[in-house]
């Protein structure tokens, strides 16, 4: 997108009115790159999304971001909005998020998806705008710094746990609080709570230790599972390589 705008001019013009006429020329300048939605719509979506470029704070992302907007269409569901924020400069490195409205494929109305975390579910999910903003800002001096919070790391233990349940690599694992995630199995539709720690010591009180796996340098353990054999990885990694080996027939 050529002559991108920081987010802190972005602001600036927003406040200014320089996006409220709903001709294509304007809603372009915006930041609009592809939609669904009728032309004469997107100045009057622009105003729903655009309250949480608004609400931003943080000074890296003001300055450091530029932010575009599109409108989807999913395969079942209404159309919705999201507003996309990229580095105006140099490499993405895992800084690059999304911020969508009213999406039928995510749990809550407002809903963070960031590289860091992985595409696959939000980060961060909020029925309140002004958390999601709250979190936005939170996050900008991780961003500066290129910080990888702990719960990534815990995720991409319960992530290997649930592929270890028999889980395909695409599951949406939720983040549902402290040391705590959630998915939605395929093999039979129940929903899983599992816990990840990196110390027992910082185990939160529904950790039943005894019960817990050692999964890349973290201790998981899942409620619902519990006292079911989890399989073995190197006998998994075998028996994909044996499939490998076997001629077509």
């Amino acid at each position: 997108m050529p002559d991108e705008l920081s987010v802190r001019q972005w602001q600036e013009r927003f406040r200014a009115g320089a996006f409220a006429h709903s001709d294509i020329t304007t809603q372009c300048e915006a930041g609009w790159y592809d939609w669904f939605c009728q032309d004469y719509a997107l100045a009057g979506r622009l105003k729903k999304i655009g309250r949480v470029v608004m609400g931003i704070t943080d000074p890296f992302i003001l300055d450091n971001y530029y932010v575009w907007f599109k409108n989807n269409c999913p395969l079942d569901g209404p159309l919705y909005d999201d507003a996309r924020f990229e580095p105006l400069s140099g490499e993405r490195d895992c800084k690059y998020f999304v911020v969508s409205l009213d999406s039928p494929h995510e749990r809550m109305k407002w809903a963070l998806v960031t590289e860091r975390y992985g595409f696959n579910a939000p980060e961060f999910d909020c029925r309140d705008i002004r958390e999601m903003v709250k979190y936005i800002n939170s996050i900008g001096p991780e961003l500066q710094q290129g910080f990888i919070p702990p719960f990534i790391a815990e995720k991409d233990a319960v992530t290997t746990y649930a592929r270890r349940r028999g889980e395909p690599e695409s599951l949406h694992i939720y983040r549902d609080g402290e040391h705590h995630y959630s998915y939605t199995s395929w093999r039979d539709r129940r929903k899983r709570t599992v816990l990840a720690v990196a110390s027992l010591e910082d185990a939160p009180a529904d950790f039943v230790s005894e019960q817990a796996h050692s999964i890349k340098g973290m201790y998981v353990y899942c409620p619902e599972d519990a006292g079911i054999p989890l399989a073995d990885p190197m006998l998994q990694t075998a028996n994909k390589s044996q499939k490998r080996r076997e001629p077509e027939r």
